[in-house]
């Protein structure tokens, strides 16, 4: 009995140095404090892009997007849209540059994004294929 409270002893008071961690600081400003962030009126959210249908400049419906990629330096650096295909059946994925891209909105204030590119010229287009080796 001596040495099973013993044990709850020694464990409780090692509790304080398990919990502790060593998590990164946040991102800081040159003064050492969290930069906070404030919403901005044109922004959209990256959960909102990815399934967005991309039409081209005839109006044409090309795809959707199925996936954003960041840049080492955090920005988008393109988006990965599913073509051609039928309900899901068949389609490919392309990678297109973000600055490729065109957002606007419709009279209903639903995202249109505009790429310039027939529906022939993204069927000659190389396949994605996310490369595992290079996370």
């Amino acid at each position: 009995m001596k040495s099973t409270v013993a044990g709850l002893a020694a464990l409780l008071l090692a509790a304080p140095a398990f919990a502790q961690t060593t998590m990164p600081p946040p991102a800081a400003s040159p003064s050492g404090q969290p930069m906070w962030y404030s919403h901005q009126a044109d922004e959209t959210r990256a959960s909102k892009l990815i399934g967005t249908k991309v039409v081209n400049t005839a109006n044409e419906t090309i795809g959707d997007i199925n996936e954003i990629v960041l840049g080492k330096d955090g920005k988008v650096a393109a988006v990965i849209i599913g073509v051609g295909g039928f309900l899901g059946m068949g389609e490919r994925e392309v990678a297109v540059n973000f600055d490729s891209l065109r957002m606007s909105r419709d009279s209903s204030n639903n995202l249109v994004l505009t790429v310039n590119a027939t529906k022939d010229l993204l069927k000659g287009a190389p396949e994605w294929r996310w490369d595992n080796t290079k996370r």
